[in-house]
């Protein structure tokens, strides 16, 4: 089987005087990249553990699981594995790290009352990874998706921490690049003490990368075990929905990114001259591109406003776009529309979860580019559970069409919704795999 990755190995070795030289070359780089950035200089400190640091985990016989999601996709992806943790090892102490501030914002928001504590995950330097885990000691490490950080894994191993990786994906781009340095991973992933992939097709990645096949179980996508608030539990919605009464009809565009606001602009215009009705609520993405978004529909001509401008009990939106400027409420604008675009999708970014608008029965569009939910993608559109345009001129025809008839694509959200009630179960393979881990509760240690 070879050589595990632990520390002192010649892959770690070679890893840390590769990344030490990177810091050092690079610093007139990533320095003001990072003190640059309002987002990456807010959390830095936590993440070199000069702040936030996790409590000392006391030692009580409780089980700690430690889960570690990068951003808000991974967050959200954890719910419904979090909430089945809490309810299968009730004693458990559940933390959860993030690495993006809109990430921990999210984990925030959806976690309460279900994990005992969140904080910044570190940077994968040498000591520091090993500070914080001796600081949390956790008895199982859960990795949401694929985010394999070398000396983070490679500390766990020392202190024989059993390490599962969640969701496991490797994307045909990502597998290829994987595979060049196999020589590098391999050890890596033999320290690991289970995967379940999303696929077969990511499983046999896994095992062709060097993963031992008996460790390697497929579980299903989590993502398809994420259930949204109720609509009416959102103040979006409820104000969406007042305008849908007064004869609106509302395309709700979530998670843009450049450039792909100007063509969906292009195309609701187009699609506007045929149904005045017609509304239009843009979510970018990040929200750093807010203002960029604003000034691209004022250089247009048209009646916007945000989402932070509109007053508490409004009862009246006149404006033609609404530009949702806030961070947890596009689950709320979803449930409220009439036709969803999901957006990192008409440009190269390779697509956002189509789940959330399914969960509510919205008739939804994407682009060409779904490659980081291709298995989603490839089961709703099977099913003509989704409607896929390959360009803005496309885009523009689907959007005039239903300015036409609002209800014309109705029956595509209707099987978006059943399709996706049959892909339900991940969470509980992946909770599976977890406390097999855990000593005491299957796991060795």
């Amino acid at each position: 089987m070879g050589r595990p990755f632990l520390p002192g190995s010649p892959g770690h070795l070679l890893y840390n005087f590769l990344l030490g030289a990177g810091l050092v070359v690079g610093s007139p780089v990533w320095i003001p990249w990072v003190l640059l950035s309002r987002k990456r200089r807010a959390n830095l400190p936590d993440r070199i553990g000069l702040r936030g640091v996790p409590r000392q985990t006391p030692i009580d016989g409780r089980p700690t699981v430690w889960v570690r999601a990068v951003s808000v996709g991974e967050t959200l992806a954890a719910v419904p594995l979090l909430r089945l943790l809490r309810r299968r090892v009730a004693d458990a102490r559940l933390l959860v790290s993030s690495v993006t501030l809109t990430g921990r914002e999210t984990a925030v928001k959806s976690l309460s009352g279900v994990v005992d504590e969140g904080f910044f995950f570190p940077f994968d330097l040498p000591g520091l990874c090993g500070r914080f885990l001796d600081r949390v000691r956790p008895d199982v490490v859960v990795i949401v998706e694929t985010e394999i950080w070398p000396n983070f894994i490679a500390a766990c191993a020392c202190r024989e921490i059993p390490v599962v990786i969640v969701n496991g994906r490797l994307s045909q781009r990502s597998f290829g690049g994987y595979m060049r340095f196999r020589w590098f991973f391999a050890p890596i992933l033999r320290t690991l003490r289970a995967i379940s992939a999303q696929t077969s097709e990511d499983a046999e990645r896994f095992v062709a990368l060097g993963a031992p096949r008996d460790i390697v179980t497929v579980g299903g996508n989590l993502k398809f075990d994420v259930s949204p608030p109720e609509s009416g539990a959102s103040p979006l919605s409820a104000l969406l929905l007042r305008e849908k009464g007064a004869g609106a009809a509302w395309i709700v565009a979530g998670s843009t990114h450049d450039d792909e606001e100007a063509q969906l602009l292009r195309a609701f215009l187009s699609a506007r001259e045929r149904n005045a009705s017609i509304r239009l609520l843009l979510a970018p993405r990040h929200p750093e591109r807010f203002d960029a978004v604003e000034a691209l529909v004022h250089r247009e001509g048209v009646s916007m406003v945000r989402r932070t401008a509109i007053p508490e009990g409004a009862g009246h939106l006149p404006e033609t776009v609404l530009l949702l400027d806030t961070v947890g409420e596009l689950s709320g604008a979803y449930a409220a529309a009439d036709l969803a675009f999901v957006g990192g999708s008409l440009v190269p970014k390779g697509g956002h979860n189509i789940l959330e608008p399914s969960w509510h029965g919205v008739p939804t569009v994407v682009g060409p580019h779904m490659d980081n939910f291709r298995e989603i993608a490839d089961a709703f559109l099977a099913g003509d559970a989704l409607i896929r345009v390959a360009g803005e001129e496309e885009l523009t025809d689907r959007l005039t069409r239903f300015a036409a008839d609002p209800l014309l694509f109705r029956e595509t959200g209707l099987r978006a919704k059943d399709l996706l009630e049959t892909f339900r179960g991940a969470s509980e393979a992946s909770t599976d795999a977890v406390v097999s881990a855990l000593p005491g509760r299957g796991g060795l240690r």
